[in-house]
């Protein structure tokens, strides 16, 4: 409800401001955006903190290693299980953008940016399932399609994740930061940084080398 509300205001603002061309390019920008999103969440559950942390210990780090340690298991999980963390996630974030469109009706770059949020929210609340088709062995045609047009992440483009030293690909909508992100250092780079400010990393690195007897 959250996420058509979202989206029918700010279409409909940029519709009456003659500015619905912009729709154009906040579907590839949300997309990019989702990924980045996608990375940043892998990444701190894969790199930080513990199962045993509040709140997001038994609903984002527990999750994430124990795919680590049984890849496909991820397959078995229905749509609530596989998506239903980051819907409540998105609820209060798309209920604020509903809420400013509300107020500012006149705005070009609130509905622009409002609009890319919520296609963003989708992009990530549909992560998880784009990540389970990536494990699975016979996905349908239509996803064997997405997953070769690279709107998806894609299985092989994957496995690099789950492959030693287990540090790279973390983006895992569709995949697309990957190359970049990889090149330049980007999650060494924010572990460096954290490193200087007294945060280090947790086990879960030294924790996936040992996963690689089961992969």
């Amino acid at each position: 409800v959250m996420l058509v509300g979202s989206l029918y205001f700010s279409l409909s603002q940029l519709h009456e401001l003659e500015l619905l061309w912009l729709a154009l390019l906040a579907i590839p920008l949300s997309l990019i955006l989702g990924d980045l999103v996608s990375g940043l969440v892998h990444w701190t559950a894969d790199t930080y903190f513990s199962e045993e942390t509040p709140i997001i210990g038994q609903s984002l780090v527990k999750p994430f290693r124990l795919h680590h340690l049984y890849p496909r298991d991820i397959c078995t999980h229905n749509l609530v299980t596989t998506v239903g963390n980051v819907c409540i996630l998105a609820v209060p974030v798309l209920a604020v953008c509903i809420s400013l469109l509300w107020f500012y009706e006149d705005s070009s770059w609130l509905a622009f940016l409002i609009l890319c949020i919520a296609l963003m929210s989708l992009a990530t609340v549909l992560t998880n399932q784009i990540h389970k088709w990536a494990h699975q062995e016979a996905p349908s045609r239509f996803v064997r399609l997405l997953q070769r047009s690279r709107l998806v992440l894609g299985p092989a483009h994957h496995q690099i994740h789950h492959t030693k030293p287990f540090n790279m690909h973390y983006c895992i909508t569709n995949g697309w930061l990957n190359p970049l992100l990889n090149k330049i250092n980007f999650f060494r780079g924010l572990e460096a940084m954290l490193s200087r400010l007294g945060i280090e990393v947790a086990t879960a690195r030294e924790r996936d080398e040992s996963s690689t007897r089961v992969n």
